[in-house]
């Protein structure tokens, strides 16, 4: 879903920004249904639906353009979203802005864009009609006022956007470098394992909760919209008798397009009060909201931070929280607007998140929550946490486009942040959401944070990331030579069922409070909710998932450990196959299933800690892996 609703949200970037351009009329007959009566009888609780489904869509849509593009949509129309998706390149995203740019020369421009971008979604048939109105009408608001003051060229923002040079390079905006200190970088000192008999903590670690207020037990699950499983898709079954293959959605959640209800975030609460589980902290990495990205709110985003808030107040009293914002936090999704825009802020969720992350928090601490939703707080003597709102590296958060250059000023705020612990003697875990390995975020940003961990290896003994829903990690090396791993990041799996997989949380081992504490992860385990079990059984019972030391046979969880079991996995396909079992959270889809190619593209994705260098694969790799990139 995050792909397609990326991909929508691309072309509907091309179509509403670049807008006043050449002479190209493309013409298409358009006839659809008034789905008004439809909505009251199928949708009925979706206000906000109703709301714009009910300007209904005029006859003959003014769009046109030439042979050329009648050709390329009429062949596209033909092929699924997962073949149209690599097509969209630069040349894609030039001939989308060749279309619209007459449009601008009507008075009605802004309706027509709207339209336009509308009959392209549906024309394609990247969702079905009542998404598409709502996906345009979502960020039609954040699109215009772009296209108002964005200075760039096509080619420069497709090349952003797209994560690839366009016209032959990047743009020249992409080149900018973080500044350091003048301090020389310590020599970097190996981790020393503590002595079994050290203090230790205990840490909880959540992410990714997507809890879909709506979720209804037998709804469908194979709905045709991004998000499942909801009170607004009722399946043939509670009608009319189940045919075979019918699926519904059972009681705490379903595999695929389907978000967790409510019943499941309450037995995982439950269970952990229950089972009188001791934590020192716990940590949360973004994103509560469903994916729903078409009709959301300010109000139903803040709704849900605000039951999040209560399940650990009431549940886990007394146990300190750490946040970490989320993308989909953001209404419309994944739109943060960066500091100093005239009219526009993001004051209506970072004060909310000041005030519940406040409870934890040191109040000098709030000013960077209000101002870019980050903060550095030591919770013990000689250690520190850094939160870092990474969605100003997302390329799909189409702001940073209108000052591409370290947004929100966050990667220099984090330097000074570490050099300060540098200078106390203090270790650091960092806490985001987007793995900066990720093609989500900006080649430039994450090429500078590779560089900041690499200059404070000392300093920053871990790293935790989420957002990928899956259980995986991502390493760092020296940059002199690629050859020396000096970091990694946890990409902690999600409680969601979303992208087939069972709910997760995870529960660290951490070096604990004492006098020349390393601070660093010593174990975790993860905990697991088998959805089909639980289905079946109706009963919520989470049970072991796996250890890495004991399931995957290592012996520590240092940067050179992860490389060594990336060593194994890629001479042990046995090996390779327990570890993508957990990579899926204990549940492999049969549209999952691995081939050699996969196994390749994982292994890589492993070693890429920072984004658009697939030469991270080989430059520091063997033979073998060699052979598997080219498999």
């Amino acid at each position: 879903m995050r792909r397609t609703i990326g991909f929508l949200t691309t072309v509907l970037f091309c179509l509403f920004v670049y807008q006043p351009c050449s002479s190209v009329k493309f013409s298409k007959e358009h006839h659809e249904d008034d789905l008004q009566a439809d909505f009251h009888g199928v949708y009925p609780h979706d206000t906000k639906s109703a709301e714009v489904l009910g300007e209904k869509h005029s006859q003959g849509s003014p769009w046109k353009a030439d042979e050329k593009m009648v050709a390329y949509l009429q062949r596209q129309k033909r092929k699924s979203i997962d073949k149209i998706l690599p097509k969209l390149t630069c040349d894609v995203c030039y001939l989308l802005v060749k279309v619209i740019r007459e449009l601008a020369k009507s008075g009605k421009a802004k309706k027509v864009v709207i339209d336009a971008a509308t009959d392209i979604c549906i024309f394609f048939k990247i969702q079905d009609k009542r998404v598409c109105k709502m996906i345009t009408h979502e960020y039609e608001d954040e699109i215009f006022y772009l296209a108002h003051y964005l200075s760039l060229e096509p080619w420069q923002a497709c090349g952003i956007i797209l994560g690839v040079p366009c016209d032959g390079h990047y743009y020249p905006g992409e080149n900018w470098t973080v500044s350091f200190p003048h301090t020389p970088k310590p020599q970097p000192r190996p981790p020393i394992p503590p002595k079994p008999s050290s203090p230790k903590l205990r840490v909880l670690h959540l992410t990714d909760i997507h809890l879909d207020f709506q979720y209804t037990e037998g709804a469908k699950v194979d709905c045709g919209e991004p998000l499942c499983c909801r009170d607004t898709q009722f399946a043939p079954a509670l009608v009319e008798p189940q045919t075979d293959d019918e699926q519904t959605a059972g009681k705490y959640g379903h595999y695929g397009n389907c978000d967790i209800p409510s019943e499941t975030v309450l037995s995982l609460f439950k269970h952990l009060r229950d089972n009188e589980e001791k934590f020192d902290y716990a940590l949360f990495t973004g994103d509560i909201p469903a994916h729903d990205v078409w009709n959301q709110s300010q109000a139903d985003q803040l709704r849900h931070l605000n039951v999040l808030d209560r399940m650990f107040q009431t549940y886990l009293p007394g146990v300190p929280v750490y946040w970490a914002v989320g993308n989909h936090e953001a209404t419309p999704c994944n739109s943060f607007v960066i500091p100093g825009l005239p009219g526009r802020n993001m004051s209506w969720l970072y004060d909310r998140l000041a005030d519940v992350w406040g409870r934890w928090l040191p109040p000098k601490a709030l000013h960077t929550v209000r101002s870019c939703a980050g903060y550095s707080v030591s919770p013990y003597k000689g250690f520190r946490i850094i939160s870092l709102n990474n969605n100003y590296c997302n390329k799909d958060n189409y702001w940073i486009l209108l000052n591409t250059t370290d947004p929100c000023g966050t990667l220099q705020w984090l330097i000074s942040e570490l050099q300060h612990a540098e200078d106390s003697n203090e270790k650091v875990h960092l806490l985001m959401h987007i793995p900066p390995g990720e093609g989500a975020c900006l080649r430039v940003w994450s090429h500078n944070f590779y560089d900041i961990i690499n200059r404070y290896e000392n300093t920053v003994v871990n790293q935790f990331y989420g957002h990928n829903h899956r259980d995986w990690f991502e390493m760092f090396y020296d940059t002199s030579d690629f050859q020396r791993p000096l970091n990694f990041g946890f990409v902690t799996p999600a409680l969601t069922s979303y992208d087939e997989t069972n709910p997760v949380y995870r529960i660290y081992t951490v070096d604990g409070n004492y006098e020349g504490s390393s601070w660093a992860v010593l174990d975790y385990t993860n905990y697991i909710l088998n959805l089909t079990e639980a289905n079946l059984q109706e009963k919520a019972t989470w049970t072991y998932g796996y250890n890495p030391k004991v399931d995957l046979n290592m012996t520590s969880l240092y940067a050179a450990d992860w490389e060594d079991l990336i060593q194994r996995m890629e001479l042990d396909d046995d090996l390779f196959r327990k570890f993508y079992f957990y990579y899926y959270n204990l549940h492999i889809a049969e549209d999952n299933q691995c081939d050699d190619k996969c196994k390749a593209d994982v292994i890589c994705s492993l070693k890429e800690g920072r984004s658009y260098d697939p030469d991270l694969c080989t430059r520091h790799g063997s033979a073998v892996n060699k052979r598997l990139k080219s498999a």
